[in-house]
């Protein structure tokens, strides 16, 4: 038996630590010891019903750690003592034209890790040998532990977006994934790269943002967004938005800031199924919106291959790590926001 933190059953809330039975590996399956799970705002949707889940389930997918024992068709293929993380499609299809087209983490019949099959919040995870990859040598725990935001940034801004090129860009929000955007754009050579935020940002992330690659942070609460991105290029507006915050209110003020022939790239979950948008404008400007979710095996490419070189940067965004037991504390910061990425160490 180990210890694992569960959404138990349907509904608001209903989070908690159980006892449950370990599971073997079945022959094209590994079972991994994690090291750390880091707390997701995917997560938090989870906790409020908000994102699709299938109770009672093992949360947390943003994992790293070694395997512990190998199923019989993978004996060639990976050993016991490895240091791996894994992409979280499990139950894709492997046969309908996305699977076939390599994006299976769009797959109709994907059951993510996490929420919809068991996920990494617990001593061990096992899982389908062809999810796993291995951490670059040198990478250490702490950073492998964000591969898979950085593969989702990865795929947002490099494959989604195509942004390479790019002269100025806005990121709406500095949380994870927009100081993930950060440093992707300053990758891409992004000349102009603005954050916008709120107070709390400016508390907690503005100053990391800078030292990450943005040149320039807004608080909205304190600023015009409209007034200072119009002023930083030259009353054109940027050329590519970066939707980080799921916020209604960021979405409403960023599109028109977009310049005409732009790029909207959409990140962020919103809690509600629709929220207003300036569709017209959208229409007028012919602007391209592109929308992301997760992250295909390409991307875990790109986001492995970068890893190494960015490691000061990532390790940057670790800013608290909590053993399992204290995941409730590890959920309240997330939901005030303090800090950037939690953390949550397994005792592997």
């Amino acid at each position: 038996m180990m210890k694992a933190l569960m959404k138990t059953a349907a509904g608001k809330g209903h989070v908690a630590l159980r006892e449950v039975p370990e599971r073997a590996p079945g022959p094209a399956e590994v079972r991994i010891a994690v090291k750390y799970c880091g707390i997701c705002g995917t997560d938090l949707h989870i906790e409020a019903d908000e994102f699709p889940n299938d109770p009672p389930v093992i949360m947390g997918h943003e994992y790293c750690g070694t395997i512990v024992e190998v199923g019989e068709a993978l004996a060639d293929v990976w050993h016991v003592g490895e240091r791996v993380v894994g992409e979280l499609h499990t139950g894709a299809c492997g046969t309908c034209f996305l699977c076939r087209a390599g994006q299976p983490h769009i797959c109709p019949h994907k059951r993510a890790l996490g929420s919809r099959t068991d996920g990494a919040f617990a001593k061990y995870l096992t899982v389908p040998g062809w999810l796993v990859h291995r951490i670059p040598d040198g990478v250490p725990w702490e950073v492998a532990a964000v591969t898979e935001p950085f593969a989702i940034a990865a795929h947002c801004l490099v494959e989604r977006g195509a942004l390479e090129g790019v002269q100025r860009v806005l990121i709406s929000g500095s949380a994870t994934m927009g100081l993930m955007s950060v440093i992707w754009a300053s990758r891409l050579g992004v000349e102009e790269i603005i954050v916008s935020g709120t107070d709390l940002d400016a508390a907690e992330r503005f100053g990391l943002a800078q030292e990450l690659g943005a040149t320039s942070t807004v608080n909205v609460q304190r600023e015009d967004l409209s007034q200072a991105v119009m002023e930083r290029t030259d009353g054109q507006g940027v050329d590519a938005w970066i939707e980080c915050s799921g916020s209604p209110a960021a979405i409403a003020q960023g599109v028109p800031l977009v310049k005409r022939k732009g790029k909207m790239v959409l990140i962020g979950l919103v809690g509600a199924e629709t929220i207003p948008v300036p569709w017209n404008t959208i229409l007028y400007h012919e602007l391209d919106l592109v929308g992301c979710f997760s992250s295909p095996p390409s991307s875990w490419a790109l986001a492995l291959s970068a890893e190494a070189e960015e490691s000061p940067k990532l390790r940057r965004l670790v800013t608290a790590i909590l053993p399992l037991e204290r995941w409730q504390e590890g959920f309240a910061m997330m939901r005030r926001g303090e800090g950037v990425k939690i953390l949550l160490d397994m005792g592997a």
